[in-house]
Formats: structure tokens, sequence, C-alpha cells
């Protein structure tokens, strides 16, 4: 998982020029296909999460070993079949940050921490404070939009500003983790199994972006000795 090329690829926007052709319904299922990404990497993760290295291993299941990451390919529903992509089209995909292995991953793992989280709420004791329920809901939040604006960073190459968003991203998911450790149940069994299960997914989300901002840091001084030379 630390192949991914985080440069921002100039070359990418030589294939946009028909970009402006595409109509909403168009733009409409390509986005169904990129959701699909997010949902298959998530499953693909649930079924490894307990091996060592699981993160490099949903990766590489991925098919992000490569130089290429390739979408899904799916067949869309037939009732929409005025509404699709052309088959040619299909083979040349535009470039969007919705492809970005770093933005797949997150928008999975948070998606489980979003859905945990309400199932939490809605089987806990009324004992659970509004506030509580607020600050975590909050630090989820704050934690995948810096995430956001990282990749978006990275994307134009301005490694330094998301080396800054990531690790207002990482301070996020401290806080995620310190409220996790004030919670309270009842049955202490299902507090404990749902505390295993967060901590899991957001000590993954730490360790992938670290490995980004290691990167980040490499290209920025592999950029500054090249402009002294």
């Amino acid at each position: 998982m630390t192949d991914y090329n985080f440069d921002s690829d100039e070359s990418n926007w030589d294939h946009l020029s028909n970009e402006s052709n595409w109509n909403e319904a168009q733009w409409r299922n390509y986005l169904r296909m990129t959701e699909k990404d997010s949902a298959r990497f998530l499953s693909i993760y649930n079924s490894v999460k307990d091996k060592t290295n699981h993160l490099d291993e949903a990766a590489s299941l991925m098919g992000w070993d490569g130089d290429d990451i390739s979408l899904i390919e799916e067949d869309l529903n037939a009732e929409d079949a005025e509404e699709t992509i052309n088959s040619n089209e299909f083979s040349n995909l535009p470039y969007t940050l919705h492809k970005h292995p770093v933005f797949i991953v997150t928008k999975a793992l948070y998606k489980y921490l979003n859905q945990s989280w309400s199932h939490f709420l809605n089987n806990n004791n009324p004992s659970i404070s509004p506030k509580l329920c607020w600050d975590f809901a909050q630090t989820l939040h704050l934690g995948e939009f810096n995430v956001l604006l990282a990749i978006q960073s990275l994307d134009l190459g301005d490694y330094g500003l998301a080396i800054c968003h990531l690790k207002n991203s990482l301070a996020e998911l401290n806080q995620s983790l310190r409220i996790l450790n004030d919670l309270s149940h009842n049955d202490e069994e299902f507090l404990n199994a749902f505390t295993h299960e967060l901590r899991i997914r957001i000590f993954d989300l730490r360790e992938l972006w670290i490995r980004v901002m290691n990167d980040c840091r490499y290209e920025s001084q592999r950029r500054s000795d090249k402009d002294m030379e």
C-alpha cells in the first residue's frame, strides 16, 4: 500500500478534453461505479482484518499492486440504458479523486465508523450524554474532511499542505480514541466488541495517513534537493 503514486499526474489532463461533453446522467453512472469501489474495499477489508498486514493484503486484493487502478466493471441497470455511457467512454474514464486509493480506503473505513456509531447509539442505555454523542460525531466528520482536503492537495502536488491536513486528521483520530475510552454500556461484552472493532479501523487509518505523510516528506525533500542543483 506504500506504492501509491501521489504525484499530480499532469498527463491525466490531456485526455479530459471531452470531459465537459458528459451529461448529468453519465456522471451519475460514473459516481455509481466509484461507489462500488468503496463497497468492494470494505467487503475485502472486513474479510481479512484479523490477519497480519491486513491493510496491505486488502490493497493487493483490490488490484493496487500495479501501476493502474481500475474501477469495478459491473453492468449498469438495464432500465437506465438510455442514460448510460457507451463502451468506448468506459474504456477511457476520466481521472477524478474518487479513484484515488486513499480516498477509497478513507471513505470505506469512515462509512464503517459512522454506521457502527449509529448502531451503538441505537443499542445504548440512556446514560450516554448528548455532548459525548456530538463530540464523537464531530471527530469523525473533521477527520474525514481534513483527509479529503489532503487528497486534493496531493493531487495538486502541494505536499506541505497535504501534511498539514493529515496532521489535523490524526489529531481527530486521537480524539476519537479518547472518547471511546469514556464510553459506557450496560452490556460490557457488547461495549468491548464495539470499541475493539472501531479501534482496528482507526489505527489502520492512522497507519495509512502516516505512510502518506512520509511519502509527502520524501517528495518534498526530493524537490528541494532538485531545486538546489
